[in-house]
């Protein structure tokens, strides 16, 4: 009896042990994500990581290694609800390559346009500031980000894209993603003035709905123009 009562006391103990180490990484992530966004990766020491997480510094080494390490960590952190938005938008262009033509093609635009906005708009979405101040630097070690988060979801858009234009010049696909990206990110970031100007709700679902309908459609329309003068040339 007295044997059993030991090992289930290791047992707990181990398991507290166990806890304290997951949140102790759980809270280093945190601060990597909040401290890197507001003072940079070469701004912010792993004393300050330490700090901000209450936790010694030798912690940083021993959940990951390195700060560098740390920063990897914190992006995937932050960027996983992009990931979740991928697999969504891959079953859009899916169900889109299924149904052929314009009409279908237009549709998954539509839903691919919405699951970023969303994706940008949730709780969840953590990595603003820290991505926008990465991507404004254009440092080396945010390529393996773009690479892993980004390049997919690219990927997806240019498919839908070409089903729309399929003529279209790999370089006038890219500028078509990348303004697509743009005006999402500039509907979310002046949400509160579009508000004032157009006396909408620019934070509800409805109004989220309608952009993303406005937006694919003008873009579809610019392709067929892109096409059409292709063709004549």
């Amino acid at each position: 009896m007295v044997a059993k009562n030991r090992i289930k006391k290791k047992r707990r103990v181990g398991s507290a042990r166990i806890q304290e180490q997951e949140d102790a990484r759980a809270r280093l992530i945190d601060a990597a994500i909040a401290l890197f966004a507001e003072k940079g990766y070469e701004g912010t020491s792993v004393r300050d990581l330490a700090k901000a997480a209450g936790v010694n510094v030798a912690a940083v080494s021993y959940h990951f290694g390195s700060k560098d390490a740390l920063y990897t960590e914190a992006l995937r952190a932050c960027l996983a609800p992009c990931a979740e938005m991928r697999d969504r938008m891959q079953t859009h262009l899916d169900a889109a390559r299924r149904g052929k033509g314009r009409r279908a093609a237009e549709e998954a635009l539509r839903a691919c346009i919405r699951e970023f906005l969303e994706m940008m708009a949730s709780p969840a979405a953590r990595h603003s500031h820290l991505v926008m101040r990465e991507q404004s630097e254009g440092k080396p070690r945010f390529e393996p980000v773009i690479r892993e988060f980004f390049q997919p979801v690219g990927t997806i858009l240019r498919e839908v894209i070409l089903m729309l234009a399929p003529r279209l010049p790999e370089m006038s696909v890219f500028m078509t993603i990348s303004g697509i990206i743009g005006q999402c990110i500039h509907t979310l970031k002046a949400r509160a003035s579009y508000r004032v100007l157009a006396g909408v709700d620019s934070h509800s679902p409805e109004y989220i709905e309608m952009v993303s309908a406005h937006m694919a459609h003008l873009v579809a329309l610019g392709l067929r123009g892109l096409e059409r003068e292709k063709g004549a040339s």
